[in-house]
């Protein structure tokens, strides 16, 4: 019996059956349901790939590098108002006159945001860290010190306080924007959650930063301390351990209490552990940018360094914004669906979403169990957290939803929501004209008078049994009416 020779594939068609098969892997196979929760190396890598897709899908749907550009403008118009509410906080912390130890703190941690200020342009000592530009040095000094003159000035004061308020709102709306929440906190909320942070913050970055440099106290620890260079060494070798967990720390705060939803602690930790180390291979490899720098400076003379600062804050802002989409996608890697299903979603998906979300509000009230939070809502639907608060929010407008209040747990941003009317009397009919009418409609007589085939359509939307049937041609609507 002959048995036809197969033809081998040419490279071509091997390359597009890989990539036919990969587009399906990434749109389909690593979203199916029985992969989630399960344990073995399939599920894991899974998982792995859904977080990494919906990093790049958030990435471009929120826009992170135009965000990143808009946080490096506010950051540097409120640079100045930020240094003095550090340096005003830092006087609850420590002692009067140590004052020094915070703006060394703050020259610490804007070079360590922005290396490109301290780069030498001449050759340091081996073995030292390349000291802060002298001109950002001296803004710092120029800050502190009318901080710490009183010439601000009650009025003076309160418009510093306002600018650093509306900085960090800037920052708490941008990732309110990675997390799908439409509203910020209140401003009552904004300044406890805000002045609690830099105070925490302030506390941890000094001690992390000032860890970084670590030979002045290793060399005390060696003179002062009973087996001294013993300890010296056993310090060296763990202070980089220290300043990883305090900045992992400080980041994971970040993340999981600026945005004005509930974030968990393990997706936050993670993603600040990852972007820690993003920004100490920053750091690491700064001095790649030695020509850049030097280029910058000889063109715009005495103004570079702030084009030096203002690249650098960018780039930082870009890998914090990346950890907060990082974060985002692994707390919902196991819930959402492939985020492409869900751009320029059509007006009849959402319409179903929202029948979605009003059925599983009504099924949990009817079985006498507790109101279905957002949290809940999202995992039941696998909807994007942007998309469903949208759904969430028509809801609640047309009053068909009502949030619970006066909710004394610790789930304020993970709101939970009950029927604004009684279910039973409700149809399917009036949620599909609810829906539809969701908005101003004033202006629906005048487009009605342009034409007499939409006049008939309306009557038609209005009353289904009347007007013009479903299947009347446009030819047959568009015809000239004898006047």
């Amino acid at each position: 019996m002959h048995i036809p020779k197969q033809t081998p594939r040419k490279p071509l068609q091997k390359l597009g059956h890989c990539l036919r098969r990969l587009r399906q892997l990434l749109s389909k196979d690593i979203w199916e349901l029985q992969h989630l929760g399960r344990k073995n190396l399939r599920a894991r890598a899974y998982l792995v790939l859904r977080i990494l897709s919906l990093t790049l899908q958030g990435n471009r749907r929120n826009r992170i590098p135009l965000q990143s550009a808009a946080l490096t403008f506010y950051s540097l118009v409120g640079i100045g108002p930020l240094i003095a509410l550090a340096i005003l906080v830092s006087g609850f912390a420590l002692e009067k006159g140590n004052d020094t130890v915070v703006i060394n703190a703050i020259a610490k941690a804007i070079s360590f945001a922005a290396p490109q200020v301290t780069l030498d342009l001449e050759d340091h000592a081996e073995g030292t860290p390349p000291e802060l530009n002298p001109q950002i040095l001296e803004l710092i000094n120029n800050f502190a010190d009318a901080a710490q003159s009183g010439t601000v000035g009650a009025l003076g004061a309160l418009m510093l306080a306002l600018i650093a308020l509306q900085v960090l709102s800037s920052i708490e709306g941008s990732f309110n924007t990675l997390w799908g929440v439409a509203r910020g906190r209140k401003f009552s909320e904004r300044v406890i959650v805000y002045w609690t942070f830099i105070s925490l913050g302030t506390v941890l970055g000094t001690a992390s930063l000032t860890l970084v440099t670590l030979n002045a106290i290793a060399r005390r620890i060696e003179e002062f301390l009973p087996f001294g260079a013993t300890l010296a060494a056993l310090f060296r070798f763990s202070s980089p351990l220290v300043v990883f967990l305090l900045l992992t720390l400080l980041l994971a705060l970040f993340f999981r209490f600026i945005p004005n939803t509930r974030v968990h602690w393990k997706p936050a930790f993670i993603g600040s552990a990852i972007v820690v180390v993003l920004l100490f291979l920053y750091n690491k490899f700064s001095f790649l940018y030695m020509q850049r720098v030097i280029d910058t400076n000889s063109l715009y003379g005495s103004v570079g360094i702030l084009i030096v600062l203002m690249l650098g804050l960018y780039i930082f802002w870009l890998l914090i914004l990346l950890g907060g989409q990082l974060t985002y996608s692994i707390q919902n890697a196991n819930y959402l669906t492939d985020e492409n299903a869900w751009e320029q979603i059509s007006a009849r998906a959402r319409e179903l979403i929202c029948l979605g979300v009003l059925l599983h509000v009504a099924q949990r009230f009817r079985q006498g169990q507790a109101p279905a939070r957002t949290g809940e809502l999202q995992q039941a639907l696998r909807v994007p957290s942007h998309i469903l608060n949208a759904s969430l929010e028509r809801l609640c407008h047309i009053g068909w939803l009502c949030p619970v209040e006066n909710e004394t747990d610790s789930a304020h941003f993970d709101r939970a929501y009950q029927a604004g009317r009684p279910i039973d009397t409700l149809t399917l009919e009036q949620f599909k004209v609810a829906i539809d009418t969701y908005g101003n409609n004033d202006g629906l007589p005048l487009i009605a008078e342009a034409h007499p085939g939409v006049a008939q359509y309306q009557k038609h939307l209005d009353d289904p049994t009347a007007g013009q049937p479903a299947n009347t041609p446009l030819g047959q609507l568009s015809q000239p009416v004898d006047p």
